[in-house]
């Protein structure tokens, strides 16, 4: 992909020191969660210097990293065997929620309304106003979760793929700006994101079930979207150190109070 190749190079060319500089980046809904990860680590060792690099994706995110752009990625997937010289730690988890447009009149969503709502173009929330879907690419992780749910979702979103006209987020802050000034606009968000970038979005149940922490713990919830921590192999030492800070108690309160459930450390 030339933009990512383009997108790389220049992150090369930036002059970094990894002993006072670390370069965090990869998928956009985790974002926040390096940010914050970032910010508690240089409260313990404030000669270090912290950047967080727009969104680049889990693949994106992989590939600077392979190269010497990152120190540190965040990914919604494990590293793949071909991805040679790096390794991966599933960091927490947290639901991946319906959400709607914050003028909509609608509060939750079931399987069937899915099936209607990418399947057609006729589907109105329960104020009238028209629904307008937010598609995601066909390698995100929340296309391959949505289209998990049944065989008829998967085909609707097939046939909404398909219809010309439809709205495209590339990126996780693409997709929440789109719900955000879209009327009637529906899409996926990971809750931790909702919770990081403070939008105004309405979170709906989905088949009478809330996204809560709670409820995916209890497995009463069925969406969910992990992240991992992705280094070199092997990692420096500052990117170790950041790395056990993640699965800290510290570490494990933070991503807690960001709402994504931190994995137990045995």
């Amino acid at each position: 992909m030339p933009i990512l190749i383009f997108v790389l190079m220049l992150l090369v060319s930036v002059p970094a020191h990894a002993s006072e500089k670390i370069k965090f980046g990869g998928t956009g809904s985790g974002l926040e969660l390096m940010r914050k990860l970032g910010s508690l680590y240089v409260t313990q060792h404030p000669g270090i210097e912290i950047a967080v690099i727009p969104s680049l994706g889990s693949s994106g995110g992989i590939k600077a990293l392979q190269v010497g752009a990152l120190d540190l990625a965040i990914s919604a997937r494990p590293v793949k065997p071909e991805e040679k010289g790096l390794k991966s730690l599933l960091l927490c988890r947290t639901p991946l929620a319906f959400v709607v447009n914050s003028a909509s009149a609608a509060s939750a969503i079931r399987t069937d309304d899915l099936v209607q709502l990418y399947g057609t173009t006729a589907y109105t929330w329960p104020d009238g106003g028209r629904a307008r879907v937010i598609l995601r690419p066909e390698a995100e992780i929340d296309t391959k979760m949505l289209r998990s749910i049944s065989p008829l979702v998967d085909l609707a979103v097939s046939q909404a793929k398909t219809r010309s006209g439809m709205n495209m987020a590339a990126t996780d802050q693409d997709n929440v700006k789109m719900l955000e000034a879209t009327p009637g606009g529906f899409g996926m968000v990971a809750l931790a994101m909702l919770t990081t970038a403070q939008t105004r979005l309405k979170i709906l149940t989905f088949n009478g079930v809330e996204p809560s922490l709670r409820n995916l713990e209890q497995g009463r919830y069925p969406l969910v979207r992990e992240y991992y921590l992705v280094t070199r192999n092997p990692a420096n030492k500052t990117v170790n150190e950041i790395v056990s800070l993640a699965g800290s108690a510290s570490g494990a309160s933070l991503f807690k109070t960001l709402r994504c459930i931190p994995i137990e450390r045995r």
